[in-house]
């Protein structure tokens, strides 16, 4: 059984290489999608010694939407290509780190086909915004349910606008088990600018929100509203932004077709 890790990039030069040793610790094999970079991202990439291959875009899509799904596409079957049936694939952003106890893939249920993650938020505040982002503290209540890993399925795909999380159209239980800390909000300054200016710019959905955070990279409070926690307290005091998948509690049935 191998682990596939699978990443999507974009002028990431200030923290890939941190991403891909953090790949590493639980990847046997890791395969980057560059989606055009303009800095120095694909020859990082292309450089570290756990990375298998490299797939650089050549066109630069504006519609966004299209190439969300569209750019997993490609790296997804590309990853196959390198896949045996029982492998796992590991789907995250460079910017994301994974708490999980990967130990659990060598005895689960072969009925298991996915395993979702509770995804928080990190944010730049008064006492660290002169920090590097690892060493953060402060993170919002608020998590989403993302499914992060999953079996090499024959049915796997990504084919809806903006789709982040893969397809899985297969009959099994997806296990929520795992956390993710989100750096997204929390690498520096002038990130959650490009970020606003990004958002601002090709997504229509989410432009005037984002548009609305510019300047407003410290925090005092999550973007929600809510009172920044510290990541010991997030079981306790975890508001999750995916109630209809919490309602299944730990175990989520696919295609509502009961296990044998």
């Amino acid at each position: 059984m191998n682990i596939i890790g699978l990443t999507r990039v974009r002028n990431e030069s200030e923290i890939i290489t941190e991403t891909l040793d953090h790949m590493a610790t639980f990847c046997n094999k890791i395969i980057v999608y560059d989606d055009c970079s303009t800095d120095n991202t694909v020859q990082l990439c292309r450089s570290h010694i756990d990375v298998h291959s490299v797939i650089c875009g050549t066109t630069w899509d504006h519609n966004r939407k299209r190439a969300e799904w569209q750019n997993r596409s490609l790296l997804l079957r590309e990853g196959k290509k390198h896949a045996k049936p029982n492998d796992w694939f590991v789907y995250m952003d460079a910017d994301e780190r994974i708490e999980f106890d990967w130990v659990t893939l060598k005895y689960i249920n072969p009925a298991v086909i996915g395993f979702r993650m509770k995804l928080f938020d990190y944010y730049i505040t008064p006492e660290d915004i002169d920090l590097h982002y690892s060493k953060r503290q402060w993170l919002g209540p608020e998590y989403r349910n993302i499914l992060m890993l999953f079996r090499n399925l024959p049915t796997l795909d990504y084919s809806s606008p903006d789709q982040r999380e893969v397809h899985l159209r297969h009959n099994g239980t997806v296990i929520s088990q795992g956390y993710v800390k989100h750096y997204g909000k929390a690498i520096s300054v002038k990130q959650w600018e490009d970020t606003c200016n990004y958002y601002s710019t090709f997504f229509p959905k989410y432009s005037a929100k984002w548009q609305a955070r510019k300047g407003k990279s410290v925090h005092i409070k999550s973007s929600f509203g809510n009172p920044l926690i510290l990541w010991d307290q997030k079981d306790e005091k975890g508001i999750p932004l995916t109630p209809e998948i919490e309602k299944h509690n730990i175990y989520e049935t696919v295609n509502n077709k009961p296990l044998a």
